[in-house]
């Protein structure tokens, strides 16, 4: 090697250090000063590990002020280069001598690491491709953020969460009958939306008392880590400064912040891109939290409201949820309500429709429907599948009520001791009372759920009942316990005081019978003669409440609470009339069928057809399936585990451990010291609920994708091949080039064109054989080699890598082109069929709103703006030498 004082040079052992220039010769060393840190090193002549940095024609350089330039012409004068070029920002022409080239140059660009002779094994180069190509399917699946939820994926619920998902705005109101997946639904649509991008920055407000349930399961159910947003966590955010809820991205806070006069105000400093409200029906017009959520539904883009009584409050305070979502459109509550009447006419025909299998025409008329674009509801007699109900009634003698039912209760549970039971009564004081009768007079033990909990509190009492080997027969609950809460592991209730509401009594019911739930569930209820009871239960006995799902409790509440509320007053005073009770009972038998009646020949059928088009989700379905069945994610993570140092050990067929080693090149997040169990099955994560579900959509899948694609691990090869058919000492050079157009992430540029890679294979003599050898053929004749005779190889072909570099953007170039006329072309073919639909769609629904429209417009806009500037980038290298056998 031959140094001469202003050459540039780049370090093979500390690349780093950034472009170095020799400083000075003296005897037999030399010293090279590194810019970028200061330092200078120095060097034996014979053997300095470094490698000689100077650009070939048409090649970009950087000059030391910042910008750049193209290279035209090289001049070398006394070992020295100077370049000749045009500056790129001015088409300037400019003379620029190698000693003021910008110290500072892509250390992880697979030129530059060539150049310095580093290399990584064949296998991580291999690795590498796989990575790309699998980042690349999964950006344009529309099954992206929808196959990592540790749930059964169910029909209905992908259709509704694939529907809304993808909505410029989404603003709906998702409200299908208890038990049929609502919370899942809503996830579906947050972690497509998060991953894909078009949403980043999400607010949730839920009851007090689910706020820690919402944690555990956004994390064990689609690993998303949101923060928890109390009083407490408000103050000590305020005491960092600035806005109180910048500092979080994903953020859950209790409905009873909405009342604090000032945490409440810091929500609406935030740019917040999208609002889910669980349990929306709990927050009413007339409270002034009301007034909040309008103020924040405003101001936020997209909002999801849940509700699984969405006429509880009665049909003027489901009107005003539905203004939250849209008030241009919701506008007159006498329209709505005549409109609401209107449709009933439309049933029979979408039921002859969704009958003879007319899709097409089934989806107009659908599509005309007024609410059905806003309100997802579907209905368990729709969906299908549920167990039995059967209501056990005990009679119990006029008395002191407690002591009646309590002994009654003993008995129960000493009757079926292999059974668990979950109680719900009105109040946390009767819970409290309950177990200290049951500890004390008999020695069972229950767990205890109620709003004097803490929310940790609550959940280990959940988890004390659950446990088959520690639990305990008996769960305890007050009201509280009637809404949010999941004990489909459970088949007896115990109902031992009735609600006042229709709906209360279905959301009790509904905490067991819900999806998941395999064996019939027994309802027990004691009346004790002379109590509310007497009166509740026979008039939710009239309306079938306990055997079936009661979508008309809320009618039967608005006709007879009155009626109701008047005999219990009654027991109280000694004026009960039995006859009366009857004539109630009649009367809510009569009125009850009238109102299914109608349900069934109206508006609910429309709405069920609405919420759930099963042609619609068939090709997703089919999709989701296909991603199941293979293999590819396990084995492509198995090999990125073994080669980045992280030890996985089988445990069974379906499971296995994973810990980080001694060796393991990079942290990975969510990765503990003490190793996790994982699964790659849904079926096992779903009876194994400790054990991590690993799907594409899995944060330690990502971080997988992200690390091979972005970083330079697998980004510079050699293999050795023998083959006898070439010439000792012939070799090739394998190139891949990265292409991607950059966007806002709400565009969503990847479903259209994804990062893609384009390959090119050379030969020695600069000849390009892409087309003649087909990708992967040579790896199976390639052997392994070390990095020193790898980095020896290198050092000899060095310049002629350079050059095959350099000739190989043509055909890179050239690739690019033809995806980005793809690209535009389905660009313009999706986004005007789409906005053409919604046009259409608009004539027969009003609410089809006009942003929506226009947002397909100003995507289509956006997308082909940015596919006129993408961005081409080496991104990997391997060169095959051919060795004598």
């Amino acid at each position: 090697m031959r140094f001469i004082p202003g050459q540039r040079w780049l370090s093979e052992t500390e690349m780093e250090q950034g472009l170095g220039i020799v400083s000075q010769l003296q005897g037999r060393m030399v010293t090279v000063l590194f810019p970028v840190t200061g330092e200078f090193r120095q060097y034996a002549i014979a053997d300095a590990p470094l490698a000689r940095y100077q650009l070939l024609v048409d090649e970009q350089g950087q000059h030391g002020d910042g910008w750049h330039f193209r290279v035209n012409q090289v001049d070398e004068h006394n070992g020295v280069l100077t370049y000749h070029g045009v500056r790129e920002d001015s088409d300037e022409s400019v003379t620029v001598p190698e000693a003021q080239l910008a110290a500072q140059v892509a250390t992880n660009h697979p030129l530059t690491r060539i150049l310095a002779g580093k290399v990584d094994r064949l296998d991580m180069y291999q690795l590498r491709l796989q990575a790309h190509h699998h980042l690349s399917a999964w950006q344009t699946s529309p099954a992206a953020g929808l196959i990592g939820a540790r749930a059964e994926l169910l029909p209905h619920q992908l259709y509704i969460a694939a529907t809304v998902a993808d909505r410029h705005h989404p603003r709906v109101l998702l409200a299908d009958e208890v038990g049929l997946g609502k919370t899942i639904e809503a996830g579906l649509i947050m972690q497509r939306r998060l991953l894909t991008g078009r949403s980043e920055r999400v607010l949730i407000v839920v009851p007090d008392s689910l706020a820690h349930q919402w944690l555990v399961e956004l994390l064990r159910r689609f690993n998303l880590r949101f923060s928890l947003f109390d009083t407490e966590r408000c103050e000590q955010a305020a005491l960092d400064g600035g806005a109180v809820f910048a500092s979080e991205q994903l953020v859950v806070i209790p409905q009873s912040l909405l009342s604090h006069p000032m945490w409440s105000a810091e929500l609406l400093e935030v740019d917040w891109d999208l609002l889910i409200i669980d349990e929306a029906h709990q927050i009413a017009p007339q409270d002034q939290r009301f007034a909040l959520v309008q103020q924040l539904c405003e101001q936020i883009s997209s909002v999801l409201l849940l509700t699984a009584t969405p006429e509880q409050a009665g049909l003027e305070a489901h009107f005003a949820r539905l203004q939250l979502l849209d008030p241009d459109r919701f506008d007159s509550f006498e329209k709505f309500k005549s409109d609401q009447a209107n449709y009933k006419a439309l049933a029979p025909q979408a039921e002859a429709l969704a009958s003879s299998g007319d899709n097409s025409t089934l989806d107009e008329l659908l599509d005309s429907y007024g609410t059905g674009r806003v309100m997802f509801r579907n209905s368990r007699a729709h969906i299908g599948g549920f167990p039995e109900r059967r209501v056990q009634m005990t009679a119990l003698e006029a008395g002191d009520a407690l002591t009646r039912r309590f002994a009654w209760l003993v008995n129960l549970l000493k009757e079926n001791k292999q059974n668990k039971f979950v109680l719900i009564c009105r109040s946390a004081e009767m819970v409290l009372a309950l177990h200290e009768m049951l500890r004390i007079q008999h020695g069972i033990h229950a767990a205890v759920f109620h709003e004097g909990l803490s929310l940790i509190e609550r959940d280990r009492a959940a988890a004390f009942f659950a446990s088959p080997e520690d639990g305990c027969p008996l769960l305890l609950c007050s009201e509280i316990g009637s809404e949010g809460r999941n004990f489909q592991f459970a088949q007896h209730l115990i109902l031992f005081d009735l609600p006042r509401h229709p709906d209360l009594l279905e959301q009790r019911i509904g905490r067991l019978d819900r999806i998941g739930q395999q064996d019939e569930i027994t309802i027990h209820v004691p009346v004790v003669e002379g109590t509310p009871e007497q009166v509740l239960f026979a008039w939710y006995n009239a309306m079938n409440a306990f055997t079936q799902t009661n979508g008309i409790g809320a009618n039967l509440h608005q006709q007879f609470a009155e009626q109701v509320n008047v005999l219990i007053d009654e027991l109280d005073t000694g004026d009960f009339d039995l006859d009366q009770l009857e004539d109630l009972v009649e009367d809510t038998q009569e009125a009850s069928q009238v109102l299914r009646a109608e349900v069934d020949a109206g508006r609910d059928r429309l709405q069920e057809l609405n919420a759930f088009r099963p042609h619609q989700i068939a090709q997703l379905l089919e999709t989701i399936t296909e991603i199941e069945q293979a293999s590819e994610l396990e084995s492509f993570m198995v090999s990125f585990w073994a080669r980045f140092g992280i030890e996985f050990d089988r445990l069974n067929e379906d499971s296995g451990w994973l810990r980080p080693s001694e060796q393991m090149r990079v942290p990975m997040e969510g990765l503990p010291d003490e190793g996790i169990t994982v699964t790659f099955s849904r079926e096992y994560a779903l009876t194994h609920e400790d054990v991590a579900y690993l799907s594409w959509d899995h944060p330690l899948v990502q971080q997988a994708l992200e690390l091979l694609t972005n970083d330079t691990y697998g980004s510079t090869a050699v293999g050795l091949m023998q083959n006898r058919a070439l010439p000792a000492g012939a070799w090739f050079i394998e190139l891949h080039f990265s292409s991607f157009a950059m966007a806002p992430k709400q565009l969503v540029m990847s479903e259209f064109y994804p990062r893609h890679s384009f390959r090119v294979l050379l030969d020695s003599n600069g000849r390009d054989l892409t087309d003649k050898v087909a990708a992967g053929v040579l790896d199976k004749q390639l052997q392994f080699i070390d990095k020193k005779q790898a980095r020896q190889l290198l050092k000899q072909l060095r310049s002629a890598c350079q050059k095959a570099i350099q000739t190989a953007w043509k055909p890179a170039e050239l690739g690019q082109q033809q995806q980005l006329e793809q690209a535009r072309h389905h660009v313009k073919e999706a986004m005007s069929s789409q906005q053409q639909r919604l046009i259409n769609l608009r004539e027969r629904n009003p609410l089809v709103r006009d942003s929506e429209i226009e947002a397909v417009a100003l995507r289509q806009q956006g997308l082909l703006e940015a596919l006129e500037q993408p961005v081409l980038q080496l991104d990997s290298v391997r060169v095959i030498v051919n060795m004598s056998a």
